[in-house]
């Protein structure tokens, strides 16, 4: 099986907090724990956008449903709809949402240009905690999360940036972790794409430390498998010279 967190299967290594099943990389800041920092991934990725009540919220790989469930109760969004891979995962939050009495509408299953269907300035939110950077066509999936934001919307999402332009072949490393390594770009590239586009860069945090490294320092109380995962991840991060960063982006009005 494909190490966590980029399997398709539900996530069964890592102690959970149900409701909220996650398969994020968590953030680690005064937590020793996956139960405390898994949770606390959501909450500071939805505090540092300002997650809003009432809002419409749009998840793309919405993994295991626990994420959605989390800000539902919590922030008590209006409108909750979901992109993720037919599978495990989707079949698993499908009857999570069911449980819970909570409305995902609609449930999209399939990859992420499934996006493409959906109406055009609709949603206040488009989120992709740990699945953006799995995407094929980055500049492609900001452009259809532009179409369907709402005028003042936001884009919110995760991913990994390389700290100067990689010259080398060391880059394939990345198919190891099912990311696409053409996709992956300096920080300056991807403001610069996502501004081409259209979006204001609102905010951008460099979460390395609390999140990857984070993982990193506290999987020696993981399983085997999850242990040689972030054995490899050090490695790669080093070699590559990768940072992991949070991007708040707003359609103007």
């Amino acid at each position: 099986m494909t190490p966590f967190p980029f399997s398709k299967s539900p996530v069964t290594e890592l102690s959970q907090n149900p409701p909220y099943y996650v398969s994020n990389f968590g953030f680690w800041t005064n937590a020793t724990d996956y139960k405390k920092a898994g949770i606390q991934f959501l909450y500071e990725f939805a505090k540092h956008c300002g997650l809003k009540h009432n809002s419409s919220i749009l998840e793309v790989g919405s993994g295991l449903g626990g994420s959605l469930v989390y800000w539902k109760d919590h922030f008590n969004p209006q409108k909750l709809s979901a992109i993720n891979l037919s599978g495990e995962q989707s079949n698993f939050a499908k009857e999570l949402f069911r449980e819970r009495g909570i409305e995902v509408e609609p449930f999209l299953e399939g990859s992420w240009e499934t996006i493409k269907s959906l109406p055009i300035n609709f949603y206040d939110y488009v989120f992709s905690v740990d699945a953006a950077y799995h995407f094929k066509n980055t500049i492609e999936f900001y452009q259809e999360s532009f179409r369907v934001l709402k005028p003042g919307g936001k884009l919110v999402l995760n991913t990994f940036n390389l700290e100067k332009e990689n010259t080398f072949n060391f880059l394939s490393l990345l198919h190891l972790f099912l990311i696409p390594p053409n996709e992956i770009k300096t920080k300056e590239i991807s403001i610069k794409t996502l501004e081409g586009l259209g979006f204001t860069v609102e905010k951008i945090l460099d979460w390395t430390d609390p999140v990857i490294y984070g993982f990193i320092q506290n999987s020696n109380t993981m399983n085997l498998s999850l242990r040689l995962f972030s054995s490899i991840l050090k490695a790669t991060m080093k070699s590559l010279g990768l940072r992991y960063h949070y991007y708040v982006a707003i359609k103007p009005n």
